[in-house]
């Protein structure tokens, strides 16, 4: 299990540059063919802005030069919304950034959160200002509750966690123990994958909540990745964990795999 096919989203925004960085190397990693999807605006190419939203596809190409990665530019339609417009439904993983106030017009209003809601693909999403020198997936801290897009997001990130130096099961319960039957069924699953697990599970005791909890962890787990599933459209779903999805999304300090 791997990835073969990687989605980088590219815009004339600020961000896009260290993203497609982080991009070119994942997909090096992983032996993957790279594809550059243009979500620009019509607004991209009418404002000051419009210099760099014509080069977008100039600039991915130079940017794969030498790099010996198989790659290809596609261009959205600017008001796309589907899976198909967007290019997700043939790729393994999608890479994207948070939306970014300064620049917001200038891509898609549909990318990030639609299209990981809607694509049934897992998305990489990256903090604003995030640089591609900055590591991916050498400590990995794996939000687990048992639900399904748990499960789907823990599946997706295999070939992430496979290579990890540490892998972190964070669990947030009221009754959390290690020796849990369901804790412990996890862990050596991911083992009989080769993954090195660590549990990292927190006790909720009503004074934190699960997102307060993560973050409380992740330096001192030295985390450079949150992998999660991503809630939402079913109003249950949003009542107990459509808030977490949204700081989780919207985090200034770390990248975020998600899956829905």
């Amino acid at each position: 299990m791997s990835f073969r096919d990687i989605v980088v989203y590219l815009d004339a925004g600020a961000n896009t540059a260290n993203r497609v960085g982080t991009a070119i190397e994942l997909a090096t990693r992983y032996r993957a063919r790279l594809i550059g999807v243009d979500i620009s605006t019509k607004a991209a190419f009418e404002g000051e802005r419009h210099n760099a939203a014509r080069a977008i596809k100039q600039e991915f190409v130079a940017a794969l030069q030498g790099k010996h990665i198989e790659f290809e530019y596609r261009s959205a339609p600017p008001d796309a919304r589907s899976a198909q417009q967007l290019f997700s439904h043939c790729a393994d993983l999608l890479i994207a950034t948070q939306r970014n106030p300064d620049d917001r017009d200038l891509s898609n209003s549909s990318v990030p959160e639609e299209v990981l809601l809607s694509a049934g693909v897992p998305m990489l999403v990256l903090p604003t200002g995030w640089s591609s020198e900055n590591p991916i997936g050498k400590s990995v801290v794996v939000a687990w509750n048992f639900s399904r897009e748990a499960t789907r997001a823990l599946h997706d990130a295999m070939p992430i966690l496979k290579k990890a130096q540490k892998v972190f099961l964070f669990v947030f319960a009221p009754d959390y123990s290690h020796d849990d039957r369901g804790v412990q069924d996890t862990k050596a699953h991911l083992e009989r994958h080769g993954v090195r697990v660590t549990l990292a599970g927190w006790r909720d005791d009503g004074e934190t909540d699960m997102t307060t909890a993560l973050f409380a962890g992740l330096d001192r787990e030295d985390a450079d990745l949150i992998v999660c599933g991503a809630y939402g459209h079913s109003p249950l779903a949003e009542a107990l964990f459509g808030g977490a999805t949204k700081v989780l999304l919207n985090n200034i300090s770390m990248p975020v795999l998600m899956s829905h």
